[in-house]
């Protein structure tokens, strides 16, 4: 049984004005958590971070990840960065949009898509556990301003030209943003932050669709809200503790902590009730 993980972070874009803070935090805390508490090795850890997380090496290691995986192996993609949304490139104009992951080299003509992702995901062979951790932003309903890099606190959504365009115009982008990673309903996900749903993966997502998640100074240094409240519960539990009390209280340190978003827990029932990281069974 293998133990194998993908951590992506990335404060550096070649967008101007489009910087972050805390994700190569993220990605060397998230080791430190899964070495010492979950038995992975450091050489099967791959982690890109600023100018390397770019689409091809993001899309590369993502699919090796997915594809590497055997029956009894654990899996986890971690990413910290911005988030965005395209139009859908079936539909016409803005009425209907894709998420998308932003890399370093972000090309708003030729984005790493939702669409792409749950692809790959869904070509998980059976017997393998895969767990997504998403500390980023998708929604289109959240502020469009970029802010000064000492702000205390910056969301984690990356404004696309549609976004400036509608901003100008003084019209609003029509349509819902189109999730093509995740499987449950926005009834569903209205509903509840935990979701049953019928994926191959367990997706800890750090906001609700209409909200932004936070990259801030948290201890001292900066950090994104998700993951340093996800790896402080893991540390106060030792590592023992399933993926549904994860969510649970990972969400309640970030009220606590003042944060408005509210992580998002989705996946199958036993899986969300197996422990965090486990083997399929």
């Amino acid at each position: 049984m293998a133990r194998k993980a993908v951590l992506i972070g990335i404060n550096r874009y070649r967008i101007p004005g489009a910087d972050l803070r805390g994700c190569v935090n993220d990605v060397v805390n998230m080791q430190d958590v899964l070495v010492q508490f979950y038995g992975f090795d450091k050489s099967d850890i791959v982690t890109l971070t600023d100018y390397d997380a770019t689409k091809k090496a993001m899309q590369k290691s993502i699919a090796d990840l997915v594809r590497g995986g055997r029956k009894g192996d654990v899996l986890l993609l971690h990413y910290s960065g911005h988030g965005s949304n395209v139009p859908d490139a079936n539909g016409d104009e803005a009425d209907g949009r894709d998420e998308i992951l932003c890399p370093t080299d972000l090309d708003w003509k030729d984005p790493l898509t939702d669409d792409w992702l749950r692809a790959t995901f869904d070509r998980l062979r059976a017997g393998v556990s895969l767990t997504i951790v998403m500390d980023c932003c998708h929604s289109g309903s959240n502020t469009r301003a970029i802010l000064p890099p000492d702000a205390p606190s910056i969301p984690r959504y990356l404004p696309n030209p549609w976004d400036m365009m509608a901003e100008e115009s003084g019209r609003k982008l029509r349509g819902q943003v189109r999730v093509g990673m995740r499987s449950a309903s926005r009834a569903a996900r209205r509903r509840s932050d935990v979701v049953n749903v019928d994926i191959p993966e367990v997706l800890i997502a750090g906001c609700r669709d209409t909200q932004t998640s936070a990259d801030a100074r948290i201890g001292g240094s900066f950090n994104g809200a998700l993951t340093y409240n996800l790896d402080a519960t893991i540390r106060s539990k030792k590592g023992r503790i399933t993926c549904r009390d994860l969510h649970a209280l990972t969400k309640g340190r970030l009220a606590k902590g003042g944060y408005s978003q509210v992580p998002q827990l989705e996946g199958r029932k036993p899986r969300l009730d197996a422990a965090f990281l486990s083997p399929l069974e």
